[in-house]
C-alpha cells in the first residue's frame, strides 16, 4: 500500500511540473511597411476556462479591404533553438481600419519559452498581393531585446516556414 500511495504522489508531481512548463514570452514584429498591425499575439482560454487557443488581434491600417492575411509564428524552446513554427491564414474579411481577433489552436508544446509572430502575407479585396521582405523582418527582428538570442542564419528560417 505504500508503494502504490508513494507512486500516486510521484506521479502528482511530476503531472504539476509537466503541466506548469515554461512562461512564454510572446513578442510581435509590426513592419512599418505591413498593411496590418499585430495589436495583440498571446495565449487565450475560451470562455469557462476551455482548451488555450493562441489570439491575435489585429488592425487593417489601409483604406482598402483585406480578404486573406497570412501570420507566422515561430516557436523557440528554453535553449532558444527553434522549436517549431505555423503559418496560419484568415480568409475573414477585414474592411478598412477595422481591428479583428483571431483565434487558432495553440502551439502545444510545454518547452516553448518564446514565441514570435508577424504578418508574412496580404490580399487586398482587389487581388493585389502584398509580402513581407524577409530583409526587413530578421532587421526589424534582430532589434527587440526579447530576439536578442537570434542570429541573422537562425532568423533566416523563417524563410522555410
Amino acid at each position: 500500500m505504500k508503494q502504490v500511495l508513494l507512486a500516486v504522489i510521484i506521479v502528482a508531481c511530476f503531472s504539476s511540473a509537466v503541466l506548469a512548463g515554461l512562461t512564454r514570452v510572446y513578442v510581435i514584429v509590426n513592419m512599418d511597411d505591413a498593411p496590418i498591425e499585430i495589436l495583440k499575439f498571446g495565449e487565450s482560454r475560451g470562455e469557462g476556462g476551455s482548451i488555450p487557443t493562441e489570439e491575435i488581434e489585429c488592425k487593417n491600417k489601409t483604406d482598402r479591404d483585406i480578404e486573406a492575411l497570412a501570420i507566422i509564428m515561430i516557436y523557440y524552446d528554453a535553449f532558444d533553438e527553434k522549436e517549431g513554427g505555423l503559418r496560419r491564414i484568415s480568409i475573414d474579411l477585414l474592411k478598412a481600419t477595422q481591428a479583428d481577433r483571431l483565434l487558432w489552436g495553440t502551439y502545444g508544446s510545454r518547452f516553448v519559452k518564446t514565441a514570435m509572430a508577424f504578418v508574412s502575407a496580404v490580399r487586398f479585396i482587389d487581388g493585389e498581393v502584398w509580402k513581407a521582405d524577409t530583409k526587413k523582418v530578421i532587421e526589424t527582428a534582430g532589434d527587440m531585446p526579447e530576439l536578442s538570442f537570434l542570429s541573422e542564419t537562425e532568423m533566416l528560417e523563417i524563410e522555410k516556414e
